[in-house]
């Protein structure tokens, strides 16, 4: 369950959870209405990072399988070099909308395909290739930067209920 702004309480999906120097952040995702180019709305899922005070468990809910990350593991640096840190998500080509691919630090997206810093790098010079601006993928790539109009270009791409 997630606090909205306002004091409404919603149910939510838990996506990923990670420990910072601060304490606990949870990836949660919910529907919200969006315009369709064509004039109608349709479902989209909204992804935030909140803090324990904005989220609560459901009562006989598991969260077992939700990707955890520790303070050790955060960041990327706590892994030796060549390990996978990061993840890449393909997004199909959709009517209107080129397919794009976004890199994710690992616990963000779940993704099959892990990547090492060097293939991150690589599949960010790509076309249609962006780092994740939700778990801040492009500064745990310390060496990729990226001018102000390059992000401002980067896809971003509405989420789909999954």
């Amino acid at each position: 369950m997630v606090m909205l702004p306002g004091g409404q309480e919603i149910r939510a999906r838990l996506h990923a959870r990670r420990q910072t120097k601060d304490g606990w952040q949870y990836q949660v995702g919910f529907l919200i209405w969006q315009d369709t180019a064509g004039g109608s709305v349709e479902a989209v899922e909204h992804r935030a990072w909140v803090s324990p005070a904005h989220a609560r468990p459901v009562p006989g809910i598991s969260y077992d399988h939700v990707p955890t990350r520790r303070a050790s593991q955060a960041g990327g640096t706590a892994l030796g070099k060549g390990q996978p840190a990061w993840t890449v998500q393909h997004l199909p080509h959709r009517p209107g909308l080129p397919g794009a691919t976004l890199i994710h630090v690992v616990g963000c997206t779940p993704s099959p395909q892990t990547l090492d810093r060097e293939q991150a790098l690589a599949a960010l010079r790509q076309p249609r290739a962006a780092a994740c601006r939700e778990c801040g993928a492009a500064g745990s790539l310390t060496d990729h930067k990226e001018s102000p109009d390059q992000e401002a270009q980067a896809p971003t791409p509405p989420r789909v209920p999954g």
